[in-house]
């Protein structure tokens, strides 16, 4: 069975859900922002604030969600590279992947056991269909090593 060895991230649903809330977000400081200048209220004004800093928030997260060059999960022959939205890629030897387990009520996130005590999560609401993380989840379990079993 040939596998393809690049898995684009694409979160369309989660980026426009993002999206609708940064256009409620902006509606919301407007609000409040109209109030703090009307009563000038030092609680208005923090709400105006708390409105701004959840809008930068929610606008650094779109833009890290954004589809880029490189963005998803890597197979190369002698590691899985898997790209974080915030930490960046992490490389994974294939000998340090020790099991891999699907969670959620939907099995819908796939759990990467590397080494004794870390986990990487790589759920389906990054990739556009869930097809795709389908097709991802049987290339890791393709290419994972043997189990090695001690007596």
């Amino acid at each position: 069975m040939t596998t393809k060895d690049f898995f684009p991230y694409h979160p369309l649903k989660l980026r426009a859900a993002l999206a609708s809330a940064v256009v409620g977000c902006v509606a919301l400081l407007a609000w409040s922002l109209s109030s703090a200048v009307h009563t000038g209220e030092p609680q208005e004004v923090a709400r105006a604030g708390l409105c701004l800093g959840l809008l930068l928030a929610m606008v650094y997260v779109l833009t890290r969600l954004a589809p880029r060059e490189g963005w998803g999960v890597r197979m190369e022959p002698t590691m899985l590279k898997v790209s974080r939205p915030i930490e960046g890629v992490l490389e994974i030897p294939w000998s340090a992947l020790k099991e891999i387990r699907r969670s959620g009520k939907q099995r819908d996130t796939l759990m990467l056991f590397v080494g004794e005590n870390r986990r990487i999560l790589v759920p389906r609401h990054l990739f556009a269909r869930s097809s795709e993380f389908e097709q991802l989840v049987a290339a890791i379990e393709e290419r994972m090593p043997p189990p090695q079993h001690d007596a």
